[in-house]
């Protein structure tokens, strides 16, 4: 004698052994059930399981009933717009858009070019937040550019400026972190002209006001400060006759592929000319000036 299928079986599974979806019925169905009729369809049973599931946020099992329902009706064009409904807020988003579009073939709602292009823009957002993570940003801010431009064209015509809105700031968002990545780029190639021993970065501007506007090739000076009751390898960094800063003596404090002002102790006397090379910026992590040793 058969069970009923659980949550957490396989698909097309009872304890008689595999069966296919189509022969499920009397193991589903109640006829208690107000929702059963004669003419109520197996399929529209698990759909509205699903939808049920989906409603309390329980997106793996309302997509393993969404799943039998398209076992045994792979044309029905709301099913297919549930389910990925539900792939979307499992974060699956490439499966969600296959099923918006077999929707779509079968029955091109504006519904559902709407929900279409909501995914596309989520998506999309969600990679212009991974790019900010390393490696691979510029890589995730292309693919989320080529997401919000299918996300504006998949949009149906007779939609608000208002929210049309919404989706142009996103491709402003990512078209602004595009911009940032490639100057940080820029920034990593300019640096890697150099060896190490050469480069340092200048720490603790903040402590320091003055009207030096710091720029590239700007002349300056480093001064040794032996005395210095905090730091006895402490260099100190003049622009314009203005103590600027110090070379970072710490690895907290300095780009890693920078000298500290330990290692630079031995590499010039009292004195040492310099000049500015590049302000270093990715988001909160990375925020470097550094500069170069003149011989």
């Amino acid at each position: 004698m058969g069970r009923d299928w659980q949550i957490g079986d396989p698909v097309d599974y009872t304890s008689d052994g595999w069966m296919d979806a189509q022969n499920w019925g009397h193991h589903r169905r109640d006829e208690k059930s107000p929702r059963y009729s004669e003419d109520y369809s197996q399929r529209d049973y698990y759909s509205e399981k699903a939808w049920d599931y989906y409603f309390n946020a329980k997106y793996e099992d309302a997509l393993k009933y969404i799943n039998m329902a398209l076992d045994l009706d792979n044309m029905h064009p709301d099913n297919w717009d549930l389910k990925a409904n539900i792939l979307e807020f499992l974060e699956r988003y490439r499966e969600s858009e296959e099923c918006y579009n077999r929707s779509l073939e079968l029955s091109p709602k504006d519904s559902v070019f709407d929900n279409k292009s909501r995914m596309l823009r989520t998506w999309a957002s969600q990679l212009a937040e991974e790019s900010k993570d390393l490696p691979g940003g510029r890589q995730k801010l292309k693919k989320a550019e080529e997401l919000i431009k299918k996300a504006i064209n998949a949009r149906p015509g007779e939609k608000s400026k208002e929210y049309l809105s919404r989706y142009l700031a996103t491709w402003d968002k990512i078209n602004f972190l595009k911009g940032y990545e490639s100057d940080y780029q820029r920034g990593l190639n300019t640096l890697k002209e150099y060896k190490k021993e050469e480069l340092f970065t200048i720490t603790g501007m903040n402590h320091y006001k003055g009207n030096v506007a710091l720029g590239w090739g700007l002349n300056l000076k480093l001064v040794k400060e032996k005395d210095n009751q905090f730091d006895s390898d402490a260099i100190a960094v003049y622009a314009q006759g203005e103590k600027i800063g110090y070379v970072a003596n710490s690895s907290y404090t300095k780009y890693e592929h920078s000298s500290s002002a330990s290692e630079l102790q031995d590499k010039f006397g009292d004195t040492c000319r310099a000049k500015y090379l590049v302000y270093l910026d990715r988001y909160a992590d990375i925020q470097f000036s550094i500069g170069i040793i003149l011989k």
